[in-house]
């Protein structure tokens, strides 16, 4: 069943609204449509935030040759949606997302077999589209061969990208998305099951002392045995950093930030941190992030490359990691720790998690939100060999793309 025009918009945006708070997306990616004929369907528009749409920002198309009314474009890959409307005259509600357990398993670029239950919900197996970079013609053809290809099914992965999930109506697309991302959750953790504890800790051979003068005082670890560089905001040239639930206000100039009472050498190291990446940076934010899967990835002391294409733009081309697995936490020097960030918005800290910088609070926690993502794809990429990063030179494009224009989208 088609929908009216206005019914249609409305419902795109209350499923904008449902993408944002059951987390399936952050910022403006993915996209959501809804038939309205056999000839029409409404998308949302290119670079807008769901939280502030009004029907007047739903752009309806063709669904022939993707023309389009009005001066407000849409979705950059409404060309997927119109190929998806054309080939399954079934379905009327369409949600592109990048949910989390879902893209990362799609890094392996393998269709989804089910079980006899699940097929009543997902068709006969969840395909996987081969990778296209995002909004690219190619993605726009990989997914229309899989389409093809797998006719009946309900959802499909985007190698490296996301997710695809096709309903006959708004409620029974998110129930697909909803399945889907229990099938792969299932399937995740079955397969880094192998991700034992030797792959994530150093053993003691190989733990490296860590130097008198970086080593932690006691009481500046907390519980959990990391150093907590804690989270900050620059305004001007005022620091304001809240580490252990106190706040500090400082200048970005100052060469000792904290020095009076109870303030420690150790809080001063800290507050250096923040102050130096402020000066290499034009940010606004910086937390300190503890996310159990960057933490496990910290473990490795070792750097990565993007498997997800959101994590190139908005994290960067390589996920860096600087210091050494200590016997116990110690500090990284605000300079190494400047130049593993380099141009990108995070950085690991051996065995400690990861700094994870933006533009807002709103900015950091998406960084945040898909360096956790990308860790959980780089874990997922040391137990299975078929798992693919996406392309230096595309990485390097979704980047660019990312600081020129995208992150300026809200």
């Amino acid at each position: 069943m088609a929908y009216t025009e206005q019914e249609a918009k409305n419902l795109v945006i209350e499923a904008g609204h449902k993408l944002v708070r059951e987390g399936l997306i952050v910022r403006t990616w993915g996209n959501i449509s809804a038939r309205i004929s056999d000839e029409q369907f409404v998308i949302t528009p290119s670079g807008k935030g769901y939280e502030d749409l009004t029907p007047d920002d739903i752009v309806t198309v063709t669904i022939k040759n993707c023309e389009y009314e009005g001066d407000i474009k849409p979705s950059s890959e409404c060309g997927i949606h119109a190929d998806v409307y054309a080939a399954r005259p079934d379905v009327n509600f369409v949600v592109h997302t990048h949910q989390t357990y879902a893209s990362v398993v799609s890094i392996l670029g393998k269709d989804i077999e089910l079980t006899e239950e699940e097929k009543q919900f997902l068709g006969d197996r969840i395909p996987c589209a081969a990778y296209g970079m995002s909004s690219s013609p190619t993605l726009r053809r990989k997914v229309k061969k899989a389409l093809k290809a797998s006719k009946g099914c309900s959802s499909m992965l985007l190698r490296n990208h996301g997710v695809l999930c096709m309903g006959v109506d708004f409620d029974n697309a998110f129930e697909i998305s909803s399945m889907m991302e229990q099938v792969c959750k299932y399937k995740y953790e079955s397969l880094t099951d192998s991700f034992a504890v030797a792959k994530l800790m150093k053993t003691d051979e190989n733990v490296a002392d860590a130097e008198d003068e970086t080593e932690a005082l006691e009481e500046d670890i907390n519980a959990q045995g990391y150093v907590d560089y804690g989270i900050s905001h620059i305004v001007g040239d005022d620091i304001t950093l809240v580490l252990d639930e106190k706040e500090y206000t400082y200048k970005i100039t100052d060469k000792k930030p904290i020095s009076k009472g109870l303030f420690k050498r150790n809080l001063n190291r800290i507050a250096l941190v923040h102050s130096k990446i402020y000066e290499n940076r034009q940010i606004s934010n910086i937390y300190h992030v503890t996310l159990p899967n960057i933490v496990d990835v910290s473990k490795t002391a070792e750097g990565f490359k993007p498997y997800i294409d959101d994590q190139a733009q908005i994290v960067g081309e390589t996920v860096r990691c600087v210091g050494k697995i200590g016997k116990k936490p110690h500090f990284e020097s605000p300079a190494a720790i400047s130049r593993g960030l380099k141009d990108n918005n995070a950085v690991l800290i051996a065995g400690q998690g990861a700094i994870c910088t933006g533009g807002s609070e709103e900015d950091t926690e998406a960084t945040a939100y898909v360096l956790e993502k990308g860790c959980m794809a780089a874990k997922l990429a040391m137990c299975c060999t078929d798992a693919e990063c996406v392309p230096g030179r595309i990485a390097k494009k979704e980047r660019t793309f990312y600081k020129e224009s995208y992150s300026k989208l809200k």
